[in-house]
């Protein structure tokens, strides 16, 4: 155990003298957190790849600087349902119906309660980020809008009228 620690201690000084400290996370609500998501070699999603990756899918995910998630399913035909708040009775749950599409390097959404928006996605080991692609009243371009921790096959939800 003694050896280890000394090992450690080692690999810390090391690391402290050479000026290769860990890079830290950039805030996601800044304009520099898609440079900082290439960076550390991401690249965002083609249209197949978002294709693949969303089609008869149900994300559940965070809301930047703000609490609370929201769900959202979207189907292979194009269909989408958002469901703004996770927390919601299912039984008595507010969502909205749209579309859903991947262009070259964009998804975009189209809800008749909101207006089109269209998104950068990026994937790694933990998350997919969903980065604005136009400044907003709220945020830059470049910025994170959601981050999705959790993605599942299939309507899991079971909203309704919708099918594949």
């Amino acid at each position: 155990m003694h050896y280890m620690s000394a090992m450690l201690a080692v690999l810390c000084l090391g690391l402290a003298l050479t000026g290769c400290e860990p890079e830290e996370k950039v805030d996601e609500n800044s304009a520099e957190f898609e440079v900082w998501l290439q960076e550390n070699g991401l690249i965002p999603l083609d249209e197949e790849q978002a294709t693949e990756l969303l089609g008869d899918r149900t994300l559940y995910g965070r809301y930047v600087g703000a609490e609370g998630g929201w769900i959202e399913f979207y189907s292979r035909g194009g269909v989408s349902v958002f469901q703004p708040d996770a927390e919601q009775n299912p039984k008595r749950r507010l969502v909205y119906f749209g579309t859903w599409w991947a262009e070259a390097d964009r998804t975009c959404f189209s809800y008749p309660e909101r207006k089109l928006d269209c998104y950068r996605v990026y994937q790694d080991s933990e998350s997919i980020y969903f980065i604005r692609t136009k400044d907003s009243r709220d945020s830059p371009a470049g910025s994170l809008v959601v981050a999705v921790e959790e993605i599942k096959a299939g309507n899991t939800e079971k909203y309704p009228f919708v099918s594949n």
